[in-house]
């Protein structure tokens, strides 16, 4: 604590007896003080001292704070980028630089700070499940049915730039575009594509309609893949879907059923219908050459008749009653020897009416 100079000072004086005058008196009443007087000039410098001494001493504490503190801001500026991450540098809140993996240093803030964006990690997210809301996962198909989808979105950071300072939530506009995108898919196809055999076509168109709105919103994001966990009916109407599926698998069996019969009968008919085919075909050729046979040898009876019109005549009269009267016996006798032989071979004779009896009375 520091001396206070002037109470020091009346005790001193009270404390000494008052000093003699010398012979060497001014004869103003003031004389030369002694040896005790002269120290006070000397005294004065001494606390002089002490006292930028003492305030020395209270500056360095604040002085030293004040250094520890400056070289732990500065130190603040260094920062680890990992092997899967890459560091985006803001200065005053722009964006600066990207930097690699390692060790690196930026201006402290508010100078500069750094955003680490991992480019290497598989995200996703659902829609439909037992921590979102079912308004979220009630769909309207393209026949105006309602239907519950469950799926899951795996996404990851393309553009790192991009992803951080182009949109604000890129997580979050992510899975509201892909509710949009599954809900315009699920518009263009049916509920039986839905519940059965679209089911990889809808993810697939899913998919690439959902890069395309990442790609416009320059989200940075990357579709990794979509896949259908769930498809179904709300349980307010799931017995009368029941109903009408079961109806359905009916109808389906019915048709598999004529279809099987159509399948085993239709090859049977072809082959009847290729063989009467064949048939007609074979009976046609014989036709048409007997025909030929038939004209040709009409034309050579013809020539024939021209050479000897009777002889040919009678020869054919002769083979038609050959080709008619079959299996009786047949006698050629021209002319008057045949008149007198026939009445002896029973042949021209009308047979006698035999007659009837008389009944007596």
């Amino acid at each position: 604590m520091p001396m206070d100079w002037e109470e020091w000072q009346k005790s001193r004086q009270k404390n000494q007896p008052r000093p003699r005058k010398k012979s060497g008196d001014n004869g103003n009443g003031q004389g030369d003080s002694d040896d005790g007087g002269g120290l006070g000039p000397q005294l004065d410098n001494i606390l002089k001292k002490f006292r930028s001494k003492s305030g020395s001493a209270k500056r360095s504490p604040i002085l030293a704070l004040l250094a520890v503190v400056i070289v732990l801001w500065m130190a603040s500026g260094f920062f680890i980028v990992e092997t899967y991450e890459c560091g985006l540098i803001k200065r005053f809140g722009k964006y600066n630089s990207t930097v690699e993996q390692g060790l690196r240093y930026h201006w402290p803030w508010p100078i500069e700070s750094v955003i680490k964006v991992n480019f290497n990690q598989i995200r996703q997210f659902e829609v439909g499940g037992g921590n979102s809301g079912l308004d979220e996962a009630t769909m309207l198909t393209g026949d105006e049915n309602i239907v519950n989808i469950q799926f899951v979105v795996q996404y990851k950071v393309d553009n790192p730039q991009d992803y951080a300072f182009m949109v604000y939530d890129p997580d979050k506009s992510i899975r509201d575009a892909a509710i949009s995108a599954m809900r315009e898919v699920i518009g263009r196809n049916t509920i039986d594509g839905a519940l059965t055999e679209n089911r990889a076509k809808i993810q697939e168109d899913t998919k690439s309609t959902l890069q395309v709105m990442m790609a416009k919103y320059q989200t940075g994001l990357i579709i990794n893949n979509v896949e259908l966990q769930d498809v179904h009916v709300p349980n307010d109407v799931m017995q009368a879907f029941k109903d009408v599926t079961s109806a359905r698998e009916d109808r389906d069996r019915s048709v598999n059923e004529a279809t099987g019969y159509k399948n085993s009968r239709l090859p049977e008919a072809e082959a009847k219908a290729f063989s009467m085919v064949a048939q007609a075909e074979a009976y046609k050729v014989e036709r048409v050459t007997l025909a030929k046979g038939e004209a040709a040898r009409f034309l050579s009876l013809l020539a024939e008749y021209h050479k000897a019109p009777e002889v040919t005549r009678q020869r054919l009269l002769l083979e038609t009653m050959d080709r008619v009267l079959v299996g009786v016996d047949k006698y050629v006798m021209p002319g008057s020897t045949g008149q007198a032989i026939l009445p002896l071979l029973g042949i021209g004779q009308t047979p006698a009416t035999p007659t009837q009896p008389s009944s007596g009375r």
